[in-house]
């Protein structure tokens, strides 16, 4: 897990530009910049799997541009993909899943491309609703 306030986390500098006060753009400025896109890593935290290749044969799982505030609830639904995951289930590019109703209902699975050689594959978990 990398926290936002980590200074080589994705970010940081925009984070630290909210600045406070007078300093502060108005909020309908703030509005318009987004959180939970699963696109390339911008502001937030990032939370990834660890084991899924090594133990399933299963690309990693990602969630990143995550507020702090719901890095509990991201911890809970890749816990509970991951362990779907172990237990023979296969995520593909293009899935929605229907999540128990503790976590969020609808979940989509977006492939990543690697970033490098040595970078594993990633699907990263989208938010539907």
């Amino acid at each position: 897990m990398l926290p936002p306030n980590e200074p080589e986390a994705a970010g940081h500098d925009e984070l630290q530009g909210i600045g406070s006060g007078e300093d502060r753009p108005p909020m309908d400025e703030l509005a318009l910049r987004p959180w939970l896109q699963q696109g390339e890593p911008a502001r937030g935290a990032e939370l990834e799997t660890l084991g899924l290749t090594l133990y399933a044969g299963h690309p990693e799982l990602s969630l990143v541009n995550l507020p702090t505030a719901f890095i509990e609830s991201g911890v809970r639904v890749l816990k509970e993909l991951g362990t779907y995951v172990l237990a023979g289930g296969v995520l593909e590019d293009g899935d929605i899943m229907q999540m128990r109703q503790d976590l969020p209902y609808l979940v989509g699975i977006h492939a990543v491309p690697p970033a490098g050689d040595d970078d594993l594959p990633v699907m990263r978990v989208v938010m539907l609703a």
